[in-house]
């Protein structure tokens, strides 16, 4: 029977001791060492986010009420959380409130879906992280029609009503004259859900919603839609907000970026059914 000294337990101990931190420090959701979490955390050891889980698929209960929040932005919360080897804790709270809960520091960023306008930008910080626009759905059949934005000219195209993408067919029009192409039959709705079934009854033969939306909408009815890639531009980026001015803000542009170099923002972009090339962290 083997026997051990005092001595010899204490290194033994002390061993098993350095090995299990080694092995809790080795890795990370990258596969690499995680970085030190920045000091300033609203909460020691958590990484707290403000969000409005009702953007899917960026952010929305699993069982569609209550339960987990899932989607990329809370994937990617999750992901920022452990590359920085602490827990992600999400402070639920309405789209108006996400920006006031930041501003007193009821949680350290906001996750939300929220384009990086320049009103946001005067009161607040951002890292881009995903870029953003108008996408076109139609049936998988005819989706491949539609390559540019004139070849919605002469075709009847449903948007949610007093949208930006409502706008956008609205200008269109005239785009569409000066081509000496028919205008786009643009038909409004209260509900995106009413612009989908518009299309999935045949009375539209497209619509027009946010690329982000589109994708999610797609995996919903597929083989019923299908996005037709590249038509518009994106126009617009969604953001991670921190506060203005805050110790925070370099440190996440910085987790960011890494996470996106090394591939994890892209992963949970698919998983999410969303177009990774979209994921864009400058």
């Amino acid at each position: 029977m083997l026997k051990f000294t005092k001595p010899a337990l204490a290194a033994a101990a002390l061993a098993l001791l350095l090995s299990g931190c080694s092995a809790a420090a080795s890795t990370s959701s990258t596969g690499q060492a995680p970085a030190t979490a920045p000091k300033g955390l609203a909460t020691s050891g958590k990484l707290t986010l403000c969000i409005d889980p009702e953007y899917a698929p960026l952010e929305y209960y699993a069982n569609g009420s209550s339960g987990d929040i899932v989607g990329f932005d809370a994937d990617a919360a999750r992901a920022l959380a452990k590359h920085w080897g602490v827990d992600a804790k999400f402070e639920v709270t309405t789209f108006d409130g996400l920006m006031p809960g930041l501003q007193t520091r009821r949680c350290d960023a906001i996750f939300g879906g929220l384009y990086m306008s320049k009103a946001r930008l005067d009161v607040a910080d951002a890292s881009a992280v995903m870029n953003a626009g108008p996408a076109i759905l139609a049936a998988p059949g005819s989706a491949g029609n539609y390559k540019t934005s004139l070849d919605l000219c002469g075709h009847s195209v449903a948007a949610q009503s007093a949208s930006a993408n409502a706008a956008r067919i609205t200008a269109l029009k005239d785009e569409c004259k000066k081509a000496g192409k028919d205008e786009p039959k643009l038909t409004e709705y209260p509900k995106t859900a009413e612009t989908v079934l518009a299309v999935l009854n045949g009375k539209s033969e497209a619509l027009i919603e946010t690329n982000v939306a589109a994708a999610y909408m797609a995996a919903q009815n597929e083989g019923k839609l299908a996005v037709a890639p590249g038509v518009f531009p994106a126009d617009t980026t969604f953001g991670v907000f921190t506060r203005k001015n805050d110790p925070l803000s370099p440190a996440i542009a910085q987790a960011l970026k890494e996470l996106h170099q090394d591939g994890t923002l892209g992963k949970i972009a698919k998983d999410n059914k969303l177009d990774a090339t979209i994921v864009d962290v400058p």
